[in-house]
């Protein structure tokens, strides 16, 4: 995928006495001038060029684009342009229509569309069927079943390949020594019959949801030195903590009162399954506090943490759902500021465009959000979404708010 839109806008824009959020350092730059021409940053301090439209950021903080590091773009309806209204300015999608989801990115770059930057897997790798009729699988119950599904991903084109939890030791072996061949990510969950270690020596990129964590790192020390070989290894965390929510709480009707749900399509909201009563969830519960101690242990070590919301699965509304997941980070054990670089500079360096984004810097891709407070002084100041630029072009509150009433596409 090329990172930056030949689409952007070519009018110059300055956001003048703003307050610049130091996603590495947890600084406040205040009283900045930054400078936007084309889909690039062009300066930071001094005065706003003549002829450029200036947007006024006297009590306001800038932060990079926010990244939503796992998300499924699976219905046909595009809600891309929600995304970007919620300061979402990057997905990763864990599986979904190649083709559709290609086309939407096309039209992105090139201007034609409003939307987030995206990185997909296409389909996902399994052992088995999807019981999923959205999510798109190849299935690979042995090696060369699995060999087999990486030449179709290669001659695809895929960003990386998605396994999952159904996936046989021997496919997954065999998929993941020709991923390190040809230097292909191999990101998702880990499978049940692949002991956690073994991935990690396998290189796989990214652990999804932390599950098969659990039974590998039961004691403290465990969890802590788990964690120290993923950073050793460049393995990367997405714990998904509202995912963990949601299925702890079925049965709550507060998943399906909460007012951000009418940014969803009425034709998607009608495919979802009803909240049933709140059966034995205890299990579950037990689950998701081992996954928030997982994520605390995870804390006093190096490993990178992504935020991912695995939005697209009912009850979540595209882009909101992440502040949802930054919350539940700071919850776990994070600090604001390691949750804020969760969804910026995180995401940047693990799809190593760190030097093209992430932070805000002259020449790095001009992906911003103007927020009415200091997410470092509260980590809910994120949904204060004042402006948004996403590859150089610049929305408006008045611009987002037409986004979500969805009169502007």
């Amino acid at each position: 995928m090329v990172c930056g839109s030949a689409g952007a806008a070519d009018r110059s824009t300055a956001i003048e006495d703003v307050s610049i959020v130091d996603v590495l350092t947890a600084a406040i730059h205040a009283h900045q001038t930054v400078v936007i021409a084309g889909d690039r940053i062009v300066s930071i301090g001094g005065t706003a060029p003549a002829g450029a439209r200036v947007i006024n950021g006297r009590g306001k903080f800038l932060i990079p684009g926010l990244w939503d590091m796992h998300v499924h773009l699976w219905y046909k309806e595009n809600q891309l342009p929600t995304y970007i209204a919620f300061g979402v300015t990057g997905v990763r999608d864990m599986g979904s229509d190649f083709e559709r989801t290609s086309a939407w990115r096309a039209a992105i770059e090139r201007g034609e569309a409003i939307g987030p930057h995206i990185v997909t897997s296409g389909p996902v790798v399994d052992g088995a069927p999807s019981d999923n009729d959205k999510l798109p699988v190849i299935v690979a119950r042995d090696a060369p079943e699995a060999r087999r599904a990486f030449d179709r991903l290669w001659n695809m084109n895929v960003d990386f390949i998605r396994v999952s939890s159904a996936l046989p030791f021997d496919s997954y072996t065999a998929i993941a020594e020709l991923a390190r061949h040809w230097h292909v990510p191999i990101e998702g969950q880990i499978p049940t019959n692949v002991p956690a270690l073994q991935a990690i020596e396998a290189r796989q990129a990214s652990i999804e949801h932390l599950e098969g964590v659990t039974h590998a790192a039961s004691t403290d020390a465990e969890a802590i030195e788990f964690f120290e070989d993923c950073a050793v290894h460049d393995v990367s965390i997405t714990p998904t903590l509202v995912l963990w929510q949601r299925m702890a709480h079925q049965g709550d009707d507060g998943l399906k009162s909460d007012p951000r749900l009418k940014f969803v399509a009425a034709s998607i909201r009608e495919t979802w399954p009803a909240l049933g009563a709140d059966n034995d969830t205890r299990e579950v519960r037990k689950r998701r506090d081992a996954i928030y101690r997982l994520v605390s242990l995870a804390t006093r070590t190096k490993v990178e943490v992504l935020a991912g919301t695995d939005t697209g699965d009912p009850y979540t509304i595209p882009g909101a759902t992440l502040d949802d997941e930054l919350e539940q980070l700071v919850e776990a054990g994070l600090t604001p500021h390691q949750a804020l670089k969760s969804a910026t500079i995180e995401p940047a360096r693990f799809l190593g465009w760190d030097e093209k984004m992430g932070t805000i810097e002259k020449g790095k891709v001009a992906d911003l959000v103007l927020l009415g407070g200091n997410p470092l002084a509260d980590f809910r100041n994120t949904g204060k979404v004042e402006g948004v630029f996403a590859q150089g072009r610049y929305y408006s509150r008045g611009d987002l708010d037409l986004i979500l009433a969805g009169e502007k596409k």
